[in-house]
């Protein structure tokens, strides 16, 4: 396939929170979040996938984690072929995964949809008080990876678009931030997060009396 936009998001997704795993029948691959995105992934994520592999697939509950969790589950060998084709293989890429280096090599619009993609299923954003403000209301985005190969080709993918960013270890996390009222609001604009979950802290947050 093309790499498009669309699909430079799904890759972002990917190397987010998604897995590629043989089983005995064959491979699979699955992209699972909290049960509070289950929004995100009927709204977005599904729609997307359908839209790219001519495929029907419905995201539901899975198990995992103490709750369980809400993702989506493909066995389509059209599916996972693509996926493997853009550099993907079977197997854990927890501590090895990085961002691909077709998508440096991509214009911008590509580069923001994978970013995209990567911050919707695997980033964050946060409030913290500073100058002894009473209110919560100095913006963070955030990522915490297992994989140092992640962190620093983000990284250097962020500053070369103009999100110059600083990073840091903890423990056996690579931490990376973006601090500030303007950062955050460029984010808004040319990255154009889809999770709700995102977009309904961005309307509290402006909401904030």
């Amino acid at each position: 396939m093309k790499l498009t936009a669309e699909l430079a998001e799904l890759i972002g997704m990917h190397v987010g929170d998604g897995s590629l795993y043989k089983t005995n029948t064959g491979r699979v691959w699955e992209l699972r979040g909290d049960l509070k995105e289950k929004e995100y992934y009927e709204n977005h994520i599904c729609p997307l996938i359908n839209q790219l592999f001519n495929l029907e697939i419905d995201s539901k509950f899975r198990n995992g984690g103490k709750n369980g969790c809400w993702g989506v589950r493909i066995c389509s060998k059209g599916f996972i072929n693509n996926l493997i084709s853009f550099g993907f293989v079977p197997g854990r890429k927890t501590h090895t995964v990085e961002v691909p280096d077709y998508i440096f090599k991509s214009n911008l619009e590509i580069k923001r949809a994978f970013v995209r993609g990567l911050f919707d299923t695997d980033g964050c954003l946060n409030f913290m008080k500073i100058n002894k403000r009473v209110k919560r209301d100095y913006p963070r985005i955030r990522f915490s990876f297992a994989s140092k190969n992640l962190l620093f080709s983000l990284k250097i993918l962020l500053e070369d678009m103009g999100f110059p960013a600083y990073s840091w270890n903890s423990g056996n996390d690579y931490c990376l931030c973006l601090a500030g009222k303007k950062k955050l609001l460029k984010w808004e604009k040319e990255i154009n997060p889809r999770n709700p979950k995102f977009l309904k802290k961005m309307d509290n947050w402006r909401n904030q009396d």
